[in-house]
């Protein structure tokens, strides 16, 4: 008896053991399994430009894995051919059909449980996956798992990518590598949580019930000062021209005058097979650059300021060149300018003038030359939102290497190593009327469609010079780009840029062309010779929107004439600078079109018909810039006229009923063109 009670309360105990087990949850099995902390990534926050589009985002991928075991011998040797074939055409850049049923065979004869079928499958093709055959039977028929992890995706490719900058998943992480990614990383990561998972059979993990769970915050969006279609500008004519003149590298960057928004900044390099170029440095704020004539600038102003010439003063340019002890400074046209006023000499950027003005000036007080630099902020690397190393050199006169000709030398910007992005500070203040500003990157932190955090405009002077200095400059500035005003101060001078004169806006700026010259080792005696083009400027002059720099380092010139910064650097600005134009409705340009204009001044003070004027220039801009990137254009509205000009000097054949303005048109905007394109408009 006793032993029948024992075994019958053996038998109760076994029996309520398997009832416990059977109707527990997860939080019984920890009494005999430890559970694992899981950390559950934050979503990262976006990168947008200034209007939303989206520069930088995290998207789900997914690494799919086969439990070959689990998959019926027969209902995989009947639909494995199918599958193969679906898997091959899925991924269609990949491997053949054949490729993935051999892989597929060898793998359940092994007897895989966890096997690795493919990396970074997107969340469209993970769909497609689990509708085809085997696949479609699940996790317990088919052996289909899938595991989610996040990768940061571009969408508009490199466009700015080194300013926005990149991040690496390691070890299920997000590694911030450079650029805003990088500076603004605290907004952008988010706070991660965690999950406790316990182990069941097989060696799997499943998410537990736990009071220690803490759901992750999503990161915050970072919005910038890009403007993409300009941005797409800078980078589409710098990238022609590094191509046209085999430069090592190119930067272009387009300020925003009064706010010091980055609207552009376009960095290529060229690839080791010279065949075309990649956004591979900051080269516009770590590239250290001797900026040449552009720095003269700053020369001019000084002098200017401290009163110790004006621009109407006669200057002697001799016969084009002058000794500073042994050291001989030349000016580019052989035989001299002669006798010319100071301020032509900013026109003709002639070495010897600036420079025997600046040594009578300061060579008894160097430092007080040096101060004048600092005011512009010249002297010191700008404090930017985003984080560089600086190698920039400007010497003072206390410095070791100070001798009798740094003076003339920095005059003309020699014997220094300034940032491109530095140097279009400098002339964004002149732009500025004075008032200079920090470059901004970055205006606003969101949490979804709420601000959280803002960045204003940061002064760093009040004023740099006084007014009247910068009135009085800026006229020349213009006349380096063009001579045909009837009321420049001078019509005997050509501008260094006169070649990208334009009559719809005014552009002032400064050219600048540096020799690179390296001792040649193996020859001894000889000089290997490169060059560095540039031009920095803003427009509209009379109305100052946008500066820009245009930097082209590092070219040979084989003719040994086409390497000054007008005729290789100023024509990627004038391109810019007309597609800035169209495309910024806001502009106010029409006191330029009065200046420029070849209409009668009865005409002129016709504002009505400025206004058509100026509308037609901007849609007729438009209209050229979408037919360079081969899409069709929005030709409503536009005169007859203006279409059958452009379409037809592009090969586009143009039918078209009625007259005056284009009020329907057979292909929509945006579509691809296509060879012997014909058209068909109809007219208001």
């Amino acid at each position: 008896m006793s032993s029948f009670l024992a075994v019958f309360i053996l038998f109760v105990f076994i029996s309520f053991r398997l009832v416990a087990i059977q109707y527990s949850n997860t939080e019984v099995i920890t009494i005999t399994h430890a559970p694992k902390v899981k950390i559950l990534e934050a979503p990262r926050g976006n990168i947008l430009s200034e209007d939303g589009r989206i520069l930088s985002v995290t998207m789900p991928v997914y690494d799919v894995r086969l439990d070959l075991v689990t998959i019926d011998d027969e209902v995989f040797n009947l639909h494995i051919k199918e599958l193969s074939e679906k898997l091959s055409k899925l991924f269609s850049s990949d491997k053949p059909a054949t490729y993935y049923e051999s892989l597929l065979r060898f793998k359940k004869k092994e007897g895989h449980r966890y096997f690795l079928l493919k990396k970074k499958v997107s969340y469209i093709q993970l769909q497609e996956m689990k509708n085809f055959p085997i696949f479609n039977l699940g996790v317990y028929g088919g052996g289909f798992m899938s595991e989610m992890r996040s990768t940061r995706d571009y969408p508009f490719g490199t466009l700015a990518k080194r300013t926005i900058g990149w991040v690496k998943i390691e070890s299920d992480s997000i590694i911030p590598e450079n650029g805003i990614e990088k500076a603004f990383n605290k907004y952008l990561q988010g706070i991660p949580g965690k999950e406790m998972n316990q182990k069941i059979s097989g060696g799997y993990y499943i998410p537990k019930r736990s009071e220690e769970n803490i759901l992750p915050v999503a990161g915050k969006d970072v919005v910038t000062t890009i403007n993409i279609e300009f941005q797409d500008a800078a980078e589409s004519s710098l990238r022609n021209k590094l191509m046209e003149t085999k430069a090592l590298w190119g930067t272009v960057v387009l300020m925003e005058v009064e706010t010091g928004n980055i609207k552009a900044i376009a960095n290529l390099h060229r690839s080791k097979d010279s065949s075309s170029y990649f956004d591979s440095r900051n080269h516009a704020i770590v590239s250290e650059i001797v900026p040449g004539s552009t720095f003269k600038l700053a020369s001019f102003i000084s002098v200017l300021e401290d009163g110790y010439i004006s621009l109407t003063d006669s200057v002697d340019t001799e016969k084009g060149f002058t000794y500073f002890y042994e050291s001989r400074i030349s000016d580019t046209k052989r035989g001299g300018y002669g006798k010319i006023s100071f301020g032509d000499a900013f026109v003709v950027s002639s070495n010897v003038a600036i420079s025997k003005v600046v040594n009578d000036s300061y060579k008894s007080q160097p430092e007080k030359f040096y101060s004048n630099l600092q005011k512009y902020n010249l002297t010191e690397p700008l404090d930017l939102q985003l984080p560089f190393r600086s190698s920039m050199i400007v010497r003072k006169p206390t410095d070791k290497l100070w001798s009798g000709t740094t003076l003339p030398s920095m005059s003309y910007g020699y014997e220094m190593h300034i940032s491109p992005l530095q140097i279009l500070t400098f002339y964004n203040a002149v732009a500025n009327n004075g008032v200079m500003v920090m470059p901004k990157f970055v205006s606003t932190i969101k949490d979804e469609s709420v601000v959280i955090e803002s960045f204003p405009t940061r002064i760093i002077n009040e004023r740099i010079c006084s007014e009247k200095t910068i009135k009085s400059i800026i006229p020349y500035m213009e006349q380096v780009v063009s001579n045909q005003r009837e009321n420049w101060i001078t019509d005997k001078i050509n501008g260094t840029a006169s070649n990208i004169y334009t009559e719809k806006y005014t552009i002032a700026g400064k050219t600048g062309t540096v020799k690179n010259e390296f001792w040649n080792w193996s020859k001894k005696t000889k000089y290997n010779r490169s060059y560095t083009a540039s031009f920095a400027g803003f427009f509209p002059a009379d109305n100052p929107k946008y500066s820009c720099i245009v930097v082209i380092h590092d070219f040979i010139d084989t003719t040994n004439h086409n390497h000054y910064g007008g005729q290789v650097s100023a024509p990627v600005f004038k391109e810019i600078s007309d597609k800035v134009f169209a495309f910024d409705s806001e502009m106010e340009y029409f006191s330029n079109l009065v200046i420029k204009s070849d209409l009668n001044m009865d005409r002129i003070n016709d504002e009505k018909l400025l206004e058509k004027e100026s509308l037609n220039y901007e849609q007729r801009m438009k209209l050229i810039y979408q037919l360079e990137k081969g899409t069709f254009p929005n030709l409503y509205g536009m005169e007859i006229m203006d279409v059958l000009y452009i379409l037809e000097n592009n090969n586009i054949k143009v039918e078209f009923e009625g007259v005056g303005k284009v009020v329907s048109q057979s292909l929509k905007e945006g579509s691809e063109i296509k060879k012997n394109l014909i058209v068909k408009l109809k007219l208001s």
